[in-house]
């Protein structure tokens, strides 16, 4: 019998306007997120989240939210690791009344003795996660769990996520198609390649296998003179344009437009980067779009660590990252020609058409222009969503619309 997972939401993690609209089972940490890898691992009969979000989770992800199923291994959403191997067995292994804890303190999973589910999801719900897991035995853990955006893009980590995701996406694909290549591209390197029957590649495509590997989903497009270094997923129905460069480390969600030069990065899904210009060491949520030509900077002139403020309201944090790049806010737009400079984050709903470069941190539903500042109207940025989601065939769904009205306030 498949094994059960409930992936929970312990709220301790902060990828700042990304955490706006999405729990940490829902965020892509590799080219899968917690919540798709306990899926494709076994059975997913419904989601622990803090009680503020139970509503807009269930709508999304089509599950309930903080029931009580007995029996299932709870698996933290923010487990920077792959459901595959020696970290699945740990949580696989678990006896009831046990817990596997990181170094850092961090319920890593857990499995409450028999009849204690409902306690174990209440205690998610109330944000007590740290406080029923006090009460199981102990397992040490050498895993980890991210906590803030720059984790996310850790090389060896990332690059180990992306490893796992594609064992785990294409287990059950049928044999033939694991290494299928047209003639009419090439592969190199000596890592996986799995491009799905149903993904079109074009002529004079490059897979370059040898950093790790690469994995091109159902009904995704790889057009003509492009070069994608792997390690890299290109997620369902993406559209990598013509004689796009896509460096090592990137993981694009479904239905993502992608062009240019684009490395260290990972979209959620639904978000546009349709033309030239460079984006590295990024994080993107959904139903963004970069207009043509915006360029980041990953680096700074002073080969410094980057330090990086993740809401006006924020403090300055200290990254550990001598690269990084910018964190993007879903539904965030930004016209042609647009800098970003380095470490930058950008609010939920914001739109940028200034002149001058973003930096720091953008507020969410800000309207920036060369005149200055103001707030983008509730109104008109509901109606400009609705127009962008039914580009994908998506229609936001109540529980979404009242958290976006939410986050924006009163006019």
């Amino acid at each position: 019998m498949p094994t059960q997972f409930v992936p929970f939401d312990d709220g301790l993690a902060d990828l700042g306007p990304l955490s706006d609209l999405r729990a940490s089972f829902e965020q892509r940490a590799g080219g899968l997120s917690a919540f798709e890898r306990c899926t494709l691992a076994g059975v997913v009969p419904e989601v622990a989240v803090p009680a503020a979000r139970a509503a807009l989770v269930a709508e999304r992800l089509g599950v309930p939210a903080n029931g009580t199923s007995e029996g299932a291994i709870l698996v933290n959403g923010r487990l920077h690791a792959p459901m595959t191997g020696a970290a699945r067995v740990s949580i696989e292994s678990l006896a009831p009344g046990c817990a596997l804890v990181a170094s850092d303190g961090a319920v890593l999973a857990l499995r409450p003795h028999a009849g204690g589910s409902g306690a174990a999801v209440r205690a998610v719900a109330e944000g007590r996660v740290a406080d029923f897991a006090a009460s199981l035995t102990a397992i040490p853990s050498d895993l980890f769990a991210w906590s803030r955006p720059w984790h996310l893009l850790d090389g060896a980590r990332f690059g180990a996520a992306i490893a796992g995701d594609v064992a785990l996406a294409v287990d059950g694909w049928h044999a033939a198609w694991l290494e299928a290549v047209p003639a009419h591209a090439a592969r190199v390197g000596e890592h996986a390649l799995h491009v799905h029957p149903t993904a079109k590649v074009g002529v004079g495509v490059v897979f370059d296998c040898s950093q790790g590997p690469v994995f091109v989903d159902a009904h995704a497009e790889v057009r003509h003179g492009t070069v994608i270094n792997g390690p890299a997923f290109i997620g369902a129905r993406c559209i990598v344009a013509e004689r796009t460069l896509v460096k090592p480390f990137a993981a694009f969600g479904p239905q993502c437009r992608i062009a240019g030069e684009v490395g260290s990065a990972i979209f959620q899904a639904c978000s546009n980067k349709a033309h030239d210009g460079h984006l590295g060491d990024a994080l993107v949520g959904e139903w963004v779009n970069l207009g043509a030509g915006t360029v980041n900077s990953n680096l700074l002139n002073t080969y410094g660590e980057v330090v990086m403020r993740l809401r006006p309201e924020g403090a300055l944090e200290r990254t550990g990252r001598q690269f990084m790049g910018c964190v993007l806010g879903d539904h965030a737009k930004l016209a042609i020609g647009t800098r970003i400079m380095t470490g930058s984050s950008v609010g939920t709903g914001a739109m940028w058409a200034a002149g001058r470069a973003i930096s720091g941190a953008v507020g969410p539903f800000a309207w920036v222009t060369d005149d200055g500042e103001r707030r983008f109207l509730l109104r008109k940025f509901m109606e400009v969503a609705r127009t962008v989601m039914a580009r994908r065939a998506v229609s936001p769904g109540a529980a979404y619309v009242a958290r976006l009205e939410a986050l924006h306030g009163p006019d």
